[in-house]
């Protein structure tokens, strides 16, 4: 689908991990910006940092993540490319940047750092989306 296609369906990824954090009792902070409830106008003008700002801040009681919503194990190779400087601006020890990956037939969300979604894209072959941007299917951990 393209862009417009996809933002025609609700963001499935984001409403699990929700779910999956109401549930386990923590607290979270939309951070990011929300192309389905609250579409910013001509988003894709906006800086490349502001376009890309993680989702949620999730404290658990016992940590604090920074946390960027998957719903699909595609990842872009544009935002793989900018991933060195998001653990640099959006992570901090106290607070680091995960993924949380959240898939229709998996209970919980699978829970990555930068690095190892690194790791993993290099296993994989690029693929193209029908507006050319190009993506590989992550081969991601059970």
């Amino acid at each position: 689908m393209n862009y417009q296609e996809r933002q025609q369906l609700i963001n499935v990824g984001e409403v699990r991990f929700e779910a999956y954090c109401a549930a386990m009792g923590y607290t979270i902070t939309r951070l990011g910006f929300d192309e389905k409830h609250n579409n910013v106008e001509k988003f894709y003008n906006l800086n490349t940092y502001l376009r890309n700002i993680p989702d949620y801040v999730v404290n658990t009681g016992s940590a604090t993540f920074v946390v960027n919503v998957k719903g699909t194990a595609n990842f872009k190779e544009k935002e793989l490319k900018l991933l060195p400087e998001f653990m640099e601006r959006y992570s901090t020890k106290e607070a680091p940047l995960i993924y949380a990956f959240c898939f229709e037939k998996v209970d919980r969300p699978i829970l990555l750092y930068p690095e190892k979604i690194i790791e993993l894209y290099e296993k994989e072959r690029n693929k193209k989306w029908s507006d050319g941007i190009v993506y590989r299917t992550l081969s991601l951990p059970k």
